[in-house]
């Protein structure tokens, strides 16, 4: 049945269970999605033109918002909709939604609607096809959801409001993990695939998002650094070796490259830790892209950070580290 399975791929692509109520015929029934929004929804034969206006008209005249399905929706009849307010969603993964209990969804579907020539992309709605890589939302939303597990069973908008991405982002990001084998939405199945998904992730963090943190290298101001280990201010984390060291216990020298996240403002941070900036100076300075930087009397990252860091580093030394983070269940 068309409403079915338009039903059903509606309900995974958002990741929210849509319950379908009372059928008024063959072709309509009430959709009721969360706590609170609900559509009347009537399944059309085809949305290809207008000439179905007087019929939609008649149909929403009162009730719930109307929500037209139908086996495929074209762009045209698409934007006709939208214009009119009037919410849709086919079976090629192409959706609508606008309900005022605060609900907005916007879907393009993965799958062409007709042969047609080539023409622009659409760039007013996501699509529900997983993205061939993470991006940078995607890497920071799923770092989000390996600290938070407890988000994997949370509807999509919950997900969105906690980690503050779009709900697009969102949909795409799990869609992705889902083609990779890389995602349960129950919280236990997700720790049992949570290493998996870590080396996922790590595979891309140098290239994808640690480049994206303006990194930036500083030498010391005087010919003689300070006393290790260096006291940082408040707002100021580390991680590569730094952190490990102090993470695993072990004591020893100050490692060749020295790296902190930073809140700070880089001038003031380099004022307090008597830094002048060089191209290959020993210290790298970052933007941190987790959240909150809490007092911790040994000021490191979080432990995925610091392990993610130490598989970005050049240096063999560091991969011997970072199996003994992972070695110690410290991720």
């Amino acid at each position: 049945m068309l409403l079915e399975q338009v039903r059903l791929g509606l309900q995974q692509a958002l990741a929210t269970r849509i319950s379908a109520g009372p059928a008024a015929g063959a072709a309509q029934q009430t959709w009721q999605l969360g706590a609170s929004a609900c559509f009347s929804v009537v399944a059309l034969p085809l949305v290809a033109d207008t000439t179905w206006t007087g019929a939609l008209d008649r149909l929403t005249q009162s009730g719930p918002p109307l929500l037209v399905v139908a086996e495929r929706i074209s762009q045209q009849a698409r934007t006709h909709l939208r214009a009119r307010g009037i919410c849709y969603a086919d079976a090629a993964g192409n959706a609508w939604l606008r309900h005022a209990a605060g609900l907005l969804v916007a879907l393009r579907g993965y799958q062409q609607a007709a042969p047609a020539p080539a023409a622009a992309p659409m760039t007013t709605a996501p699509t529900t096809a997983p993205p061939a890589r993470l991006n940078v939302a995607g890497m920071r939303l799923v770092f989000h959801l390996l600290r938070t597990p407890a988000l994997v069973a949370c509807p999509v908008r919950e997900i969105a409001k906690t980690t503050r991405f779009s709900p697009s982002v969102v949909v795409r990001t799990l869609a992705y993990l889902e083609e990779h084998a890389l995602w349960s939405a129950d919280p236990a199945g997700w720790v049992a695939l949570r290493p998996a998904v870590v080396e996922h992730w790590v595979g891309y963090y140098a290239s994808t998002l640690r480049n994206r943190l303006n990194p930036q290298r500083y030498r010391w101001l005087t010919a003689a650094p300070p006393d290790w280990p260096y006291p940082l201010p408040p707002g100021c984390v580390w991680s590569g070796e730094a952190a490990a060291q102090r993470l695993l216990g072990i004591s020893a020298d100050p490692p060749p490259l020295l790296t902190i996240y930073s809140t700070l403002p880089r001038a003031q941070l380099a004022h307090h830790l008597q830094l002048v900036p060089c191209q290959r100076g020993p210290v790298e300075l970052l933007n941190p892209y987790f959240s909150p930087l809490l007092p911790d009397p040994e000021q490191c990252a979080p432990p995925l950070v610091v392990y993610a860091d130490l598989l970005a580093s050049p240096a063999p030394r560091t991969a011997a580290l970072a199996q003994q983070i992972r070695q110690a269940g410290l991720w």
